[in-house]
């Protein structure tokens, strides 16, 4: 099976965090944190500072790393990166590849259908939220 490396971004904004909702273009419907592929001679931070930039209009300039996510689908197995990335107030999502976001605090974190990698990730931000939110990390 092939592995698809990627980057995902847990955008956060006023103890929110930012969910994507991606239509069928990719063969996957569902509820994510923004991100995509590596490229070839990418570091995963550039990566996703290329890919946000590309799908949502925005500059992300602190990151620092959550933790990687192993997920098997039916044709390939993803490997995903994931960064907790601060935004400031000022900017806003233009969607690109995306039909629709929405701003998910702790209470509602699980009131969408995260796709599969993405859902273990969620689960986790749910379990350690106040940890992981916490003052001294953003």
């Amino acid at each position: 099976m092939r592995t698809l490396r990627v980057v995902g971004a847990i955008i956060t904004r006023d103890g929110c965090i930012l969910a994507a909702h991606r239509s069928g273009a990719h063969g996957h419907v569902g509820w994510e944190f923004p991100g995509g592929k590596i490229e070839e001679g990418e570091t995963p931070e550039e990566a996703l500072r290329r890919e946000i930039a590309e799908e949502l209009s925005l500059r992300l300039s602190t990151m620092w790393f959550f933790d990687t996510v192993e997920h098997d689908y039916p044709d390939f197995h993803l490997s995903m990166d994931c960064f907790v990335c601060p935004l400031d107030g000022l900017q806003e999502p233009t969607l690109t590849e995306h039909d629709v976001v929405r701003w998910l605090d702790h209470e509602h974190l699980m009131d969408v259908t995260w796709l599969g990698a993405d859902q273990h990730v969620a689960f986790q931000l749910g379990a350690f939220w106040d940890e992981v939110f916490s003052p001294s990390h953003l």
